[in-house]
Protein backbone atom coordinates (compact mmCIF):
# COMPACT_ATOMS: atom_id res chain seq x y z
CA UNK A 1 0.00 0.00 0.00
CA UNK A 2 1.06 3.36 -0.77
CA UNK A 3 1.87 6.33 1.27
CA UNK A 4 -0.79 8.41 -0.17
CA UNK A 5 -3.39 6.06 0.57
CA UNK A 6 -2.23 5.13 3.75
CA UNK A 7 -2.53 8.58 4.77
CA UNK A 8 -6.29 8.73 3.20
CA UNK A 9 -7.25 6.17 5.24
CA UNK A 10 -5.42 7.89 8.70
CA UNK A 11 -7.33 11.44 8.06
CA UNK A 12 -10.37 9.38 7.23
CA UNK A 13 -10.28 7.04 10.87
CA UNK A 14 -9.09 10.90 12.24
CA UNK A 15 -12.68 12.51 10.80
CA UNK A 16 -14.59 9.71 12.30
CA UNK A 17 -13.30 9.62 15.73
CA UNK A 18 -13.82 13.58 15.40
CA UNK A 19 -17.31 13.01 14.73
CA UNK A 20 -18.25 10.81 16.62
CA UNK A 21 -16.35 12.83 19.51
CA UNK A 22 -18.13 15.63 18.59
CA UNK A 23 -22.44 13.95 18.22
CA UNK A 24 -21.21 12.81 22.16
CA UNK A 25 -20.40 16.52 22.78
CA UNK A 26 -23.76 17.39 21.63
CA UNK A 27 -25.19 15.00 23.41
CA UNK A 28 -24.08 15.76 27.10
CA UNK A 29 -25.87 18.64 27.06
CA UNK A 30 -28.76 16.90 26.98
CA UNK A 31 -27.98 14.24 29.49
CA UNK A 32 -26.42 17.25 31.59
CA UNK A 33 -29.61 19.45 31.27
CA UNK A 34 -31.91 16.15 32.48
CA UNK A 35 -29.10 15.47 35.54
CA UNK A 36 -29.72 19.04 36.61
CA UNK A 37 -33.66 18.53 36.23
CA UNK A 38 -33.02 15.36 38.68
CA UNK A 39 -31.05 17.02 41.21
CA UNK A 40 -32.55 20.60 40.68
CA UNK A 41 -35.26 19.64 43.15
CA UNK A 42 -33.35 18.65 45.74
CA UNK A 43 -31.24 21.65 45.86
CA UNK A 44 -34.60 23.97 45.92
CA UNK A 45 -35.87 21.69 49.12
CA UNK A 46 -32.51 22.18 50.35
CA UNK A 47 -32.85 26.09 49.73
CA UNK A 48 -35.93 26.75 50.95
CA UNK A 49 -35.06 25.11 53.84
CA UNK A 50 -32.73 26.82 54.76
CA UNK A 51 -34.70 30.02 53.98
CA UNK A 52 -37.46 28.31 56.27
CA UNK A 53 -34.26 27.66 58.84
CA UNK A 54 -33.57 31.13 58.47
CA UNK A 55 -37.66 32.88 59.21
CA UNK A 56 -37.68 30.25 61.90
CA UNK A 57 -34.25 31.87 63.99
CA UNK A 58 -32.78 33.87 62.38
CA UNK A 59 -30.62 34.78 64.76
CA UNK A 60 -33.43 35.05 67.26
CA UNK A 61 -35.31 31.52 68.19
CA UNK A 62 -38.71 32.69 67.68
CA UNK A 63 -40.70 29.32 66.98
CA UNK A 64 -42.01 29.12 70.15
CA UNK A 65 -42.41 32.76 70.79
CA UNK A 66 -45.50 33.97 72.63
CA UNK A 67 -45.77 37.53 73.24
CA UNK A 68 -46.05 38.35 77.04
CA UNK A 69 -48.18 41.11 76.65
CA UNK A 70 -52.31 40.83 75.93
CA UNK A 71 -52.27 43.25 73.37
CA UNK A 72 -49.90 41.67 71.07
CA UNK A 73 -50.96 38.32 71.72
CA UNK A 74 -54.63 39.63 70.35
CA UNK A 75 -53.05 40.75 66.90
CA UNK A 76 -52.96 37.61 65.52
CA UNK A 77 -56.91 37.58 65.67
CA UNK A 78 -56.87 40.18 63.15
CA UNK A 79 -55.86 37.91 60.58
CA UNK A 80 -58.24 35.82 57.97
CA UNK A 81 -56.26 32.43 58.97
CA UNK A 82 -57.00 32.70 62.36
CA UNK A 83 -60.68 33.65 62.36
CA UNK A 84 -60.94 30.79 59.84
CA UNK A 85 -59.65 28.65 61.94
CA UNK A 86 -61.39 29.76 64.92
CA UNK A 87 -64.97 29.14 62.68
CA UNK A 88 -64.03 25.88 61.73
CA UNK A 89 -63.16 24.84 65.47
CA UNK A 90 -66.45 26.86 66.55
CA UNK A 91 -68.45 24.41 63.80
CA UNK A 92 -66.79 20.87 64.83
CA UNK A 93 -67.75 21.89 68.46
CA UNK A 94 -71.60 22.51 67.39
CA UNK A 95 -71.89 20.01 65.03
CA UNK A 96 -70.66 17.23 68.28
CA UNK A 97 -73.27 19.20 70.54
CA UNK A 98 -76.11 18.42 67.63
CA UNK A 99 -74.89 14.76 67.20
CA UNK A 100 -75.13 14.86 71.36
CA UNK A 101 -79.12 15.84 71.00
CA UNK A 102 -79.98 13.42 67.79
CA UNK A 103 -78.68 10.42 69.68
CA UNK A 104 -80.65 11.59 72.49
CA UNK A 105 -83.64 11.95 70.50
CA UNK A 106 -83.49 8.63 68.82
CA UNK A 107 -83.02 6.97 72.21
CA UNK A 108 -86.12 8.45 73.52
CA UNK A 109 -87.83 7.23 70.51
CA UNK A 110 -86.34 3.72 70.92
CA UNK A 111 -87.64 4.12 75.16
CA UNK A 112 -91.58 5.33 73.78
CA UNK A 113 -91.91 2.71 71.36
CA UNK A 114 -90.62 -0.47 73.55
CA UNK A 115 -93.18 0.84 76.46
CA UNK A 116 -95.66 0.73 74.11
CA UNK A 117 -94.76 -2.62 73.27
CA UNK A 118 -94.51 -4.05 76.96
CA UNK A 119 -97.36 -2.02 78.52
CA UNK A 120 -99.61 -4.88 78.36
CA UNK A 121 -97.20 -7.10 80.13
CA UNK A 122 -97.34 -8.51 83.91
CA UNK A 123 -99.95 -5.10 84.40
CA UNK A 124 -103.11 -6.40 86.12
CA UNK A 125 -103.25 -3.13 88.55
CA UNK A 126 -103.97 0.23 87.60
CA UNK A 127 -100.74 1.12 89.67
CA UNK A 128 -98.84 -1.34 87.93
CA UNK A 129 -99.29 1.04 84.61
CA UNK A 130 -98.55 4.34 86.92
CA UNK A 131 -95.30 3.27 87.67
CA UNK A 132 -94.23 1.83 84.46
CA UNK A 133 -95.59 5.17 82.76
CA UNK A 134 -93.59 7.23 85.78
CA UNK A 135 -90.20 5.25 84.98
CA UNK A 136 -90.54 5.60 81.60
CA UNK A 137 -90.76 9.69 82.33
CA UNK A 138 -87.60 9.61 84.17
CA UNK A 139 -85.48 7.07 82.25
CA UNK A 140 -86.64 9.93 79.68
CA UNK A 141 -85.39 12.61 81.53
CA UNK A 142 -82.10 11.14 82.72
CA UNK A 143 -81.21 11.08 78.88
CA UNK A 144 -82.32 14.34 78.03
CA UNK A 145 -80.68 15.72 81.47
CA UNK A 146 -77.45 14.24 80.05
CA UNK A 147 -77.29 14.55 77.00
CA UNK A 148 -78.16 18.51 76.72
CA UNK A 149 -75.81 19.22 79.84
CA UNK A 150 -72.53 17.50 77.71
CA UNK A 151 -74.05 19.18 73.65
CA UNK A 152 -74.05 22.74 76.42
CA UNK A 153 -69.94 22.51 76.83
CA UNK A 154 -69.53 21.92 73.37
CA UNK A 155 -71.91 24.58 72.30
CA UNK A 156 -70.20 26.78 74.70
CA UNK A 157 -66.68 26.48 73.39
CA UNK A 158 -68.24 27.40 69.68
CA UNK A 159 -69.40 30.54 71.20
CA UNK A 160 -65.95 30.88 72.66
CA UNK A 161 -63.96 30.49 69.17
CA UNK A 162 -66.46 32.68 67.39
CA UNK A 163 -66.06 35.59 69.91
CA UNK A 164 -62.40 35.57 69.22
CA UNK A 165 -63.03 36.03 65.49
CA UNK A 166 -61.69 39.41 64.72
CA UNK A 167 -61.68 39.53 60.59
CA UNK A 168 -64.44 41.77 60.24
CA UNK A 169 -64.94 39.85 56.38
CA UNK A 170 -65.34 36.34 58.18
CA UNK A 171 -67.77 38.17 60.72
CA UNK A 172 -69.59 39.78 58.08
CA UNK A 173 -70.21 36.68 55.66
CA UNK A 174 -74.03 35.95 55.56
CA UNK A 175 -72.59 31.98 56.37
CA UNK A 176 -70.77 33.34 59.20
CA UNK A 177 -73.96 34.70 60.39
CA UNK A 178 -76.42 32.26 59.66
CA UNK A 179 -73.95 29.77 61.64
CA UNK A 180 -73.73 31.96 64.84
CA UNK A 181 -77.53 32.65 64.83
CA UNK A 182 -78.44 28.92 64.71
CA UNK A 183 -75.79 28.56 67.74
CA UNK A 184 -77.30 30.83 69.95
CA UNK A 185 -80.56 29.51 69.70
CA UNK A 186 -79.12 25.47 70.76
CA UNK A 187 -77.16 27.11 73.39
CA UNK A 188 -80.19 29.18 74.91
CA UNK A 189 -82.47 26.65 74.42
CA UNK A 190 -80.29 23.50 75.69
CA UNK A 191 -79.05 26.10 78.72
CA UNK A 192 -83.14 26.75 79.52
CA UNK A 193 -84.12 23.43 79.44
CA UNK A 194 -81.63 22.33 82.12
CA UNK A 195 -82.83 25.92 84.28
CA UNK A 196 -79.43 27.72 83.71
CA UNK A 197 -81.58 30.89 83.00
CA UNK A 198 -79.14 33.51 83.73
CA UNK A 199 -76.34 32.98 81.01
CA UNK A 200 -78.84 32.89 78.19
CA UNK A 201 -79.48 36.76 79.05
CA UNK A 202 -76.56 37.64 77.34
CA UNK A 203 -76.50 35.68 74.51
CA UNK A 204 -80.31 36.21 73.73
CA UNK A 205 -79.93 39.99 73.81
CA UNK A 206 -76.82 39.68 71.67
CA UNK A 207 -78.89 37.17 69.06
CA UNK A 208 -81.61 40.13 69.40
CA UNK A 209 -79.20 42.44 68.35
CA UNK A 210 -77.56 40.90 65.09
CA UNK A 211 -80.24 41.53 62.87
CA UNK A 212 -83.48 42.83 62.12
CA UNK A 213 -84.90 39.18 61.32
CA UNK A 214 -83.84 38.44 64.85
CA UNK A 215 -85.44 41.19 66.21
CA UNK A 216 -88.59 39.71 64.82
CA UNK A 217 -88.20 35.99 66.19
CA UNK A 218 -90.70 35.64 68.97
CA UNK A 219 -89.19 32.91 70.72
CA UNK A 220 -86.10 35.15 71.59
CA UNK A 221 -88.64 37.59 73.75
CA UNK A 222 -90.58 34.50 75.00
CA UNK A 223 -87.03 33.11 76.37
CA UNK A 224 -86.09 36.80 77.71
CA UNK A 225 -89.76 37.51 79.30
CA UNK A 226 -89.10 33.85 81.27
CA UNK A 227 -85.09 34.06 82.16
CA UNK A 228 -86.07 37.72 83.32
CA UNK A 229 -89.35 36.59 85.33
CA UNK A 230 -86.74 33.53 86.92
CA UNK A 231 -83.93 36.85 87.75
CA UNK A 232 -86.87 38.98 89.35
CA UNK A 233 -88.02 36.07 91.36
CA UNK A 234 -84.76 35.20 92.86
CA UNK A 235 -83.23 38.49 93.78
CA UNK A 236 -86.75 39.25 95.51
CA UNK A 237 -86.06 36.06 97.71
CA UNK A 238 -82.41 37.53 98.47
CA UNK A 239 -82.49 39.90 101.30
CA UNK A 240 -79.21 41.66 100.50
CA UNK A 241 -80.57 42.48 97.36
CA UNK A 242 -81.05 45.99 96.41
CA UNK A 243 -84.75 46.33 95.13
CA UNK A 244 -83.90 48.68 92.42
CA UNK A 245 -82.50 45.26 90.95
CA UNK A 246 -85.87 43.39 91.32
CA UNK A 247 -87.64 46.64 89.99
CA UNK A 248 -85.34 46.35 86.68
CA UNK A 249 -85.80 42.59 86.24
CA UNK A 250 -89.89 43.08 86.52
CA UNK A 251 -89.46 45.62 83.77
CA UNK A 252 -87.71 43.80 81.71
CA UNK A 253 -89.62 41.02 81.80
CA UNK A 254 -92.63 43.00 81.22
CA UNK A 255 -91.28 44.76 77.97
CA UNK A 256 -90.12 41.27 76.98
CA UNK A 257 -93.64 39.45 77.41
CA UNK A 258 -95.46 42.74 75.74
CA UNK A 259 -92.91 42.20 72.77
CA UNK A 260 -93.65 38.69 72.46
CA UNK A 261 -97.26 39.02 72.57
CA UNK A 262 -97.39 42.07 69.98
CA UNK A 263 -95.30 39.83 67.39
CA UNK A 264 -97.51 36.52 68.08
CA UNK A 265 -100.76 37.96 68.08
CA UNK A 266 -99.93 42.11 66.71
CA UNK A 267 -101.06 45.14 69.61
CA UNK A 268 -104.39 45.28 68.55
CA UNK A 269 -105.31 41.61 69.87
CA UNK A 270 -107.16 40.46 72.68
CA UNK A 271 -104.13 38.52 73.67
CA UNK A 272 -101.79 42.05 73.91
CA UNK A 273 -104.30 44.26 75.56
CA UNK A 274 -105.34 41.29 78.14
CA UNK A 275 -101.22 41.04 79.09
CA UNK A 276 -101.06 44.69 78.77
CA UNK A 277 -103.73 45.12 81.92
CA UNK A 278 -102.02 42.33 83.86
CA UNK A 279 -98.12 44.35 83.52
CA UNK A 280 -99.92 47.26 84.44
CA UNK A 281 -101.48 46.30 87.45
CA UNK A 282 -98.01 44.56 88.53
CA UNK A 283 -96.01 47.38 87.65
CA UNK A 284 -98.94 49.62 89.93
CA UNK A 285 -98.48 46.84 92.84
CA UNK A 286 -94.64 47.46 92.55
CA UNK A 287 -95.16 50.90 92.92
CA UNK A 288 -98.17 50.93 95.96
CA UNK A 289 -95.47 48.46 97.82
CA UNK A 290 -92.59 51.23 97.11
CA UNK A 291 -94.65 54.12 98.40
CA UNK A 292 -95.27 51.98 101.60
CA UNK A 293 -91.87 51.52 102.19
Amino acid sequence: MKIKDIAVILFCAALCVALGAGTLQAQDPAKDAAKDAKEAPKDVKKDEKKDDAAKDVGGWRVKDFKPYIQAMQELQRLSRDYSENMLKLAVDEYSTGLDLLEDMENDVNKVTAANKENKALNERWYWQEIDRKNQEERKIAKLKWDAKLKSVTYFTRAINHIDNIQFQEVRKDQKFLNFQTMLFRVYVSSQYDLGNYKPCIPVLERYIAMNDQNKKDVWAYKYLASCYGYMETTVAKSSSAPESVQLQYKQFKNRYMLQAVEIQYGVDSPEYKHLQEIVQLDEKKTERLNDFK
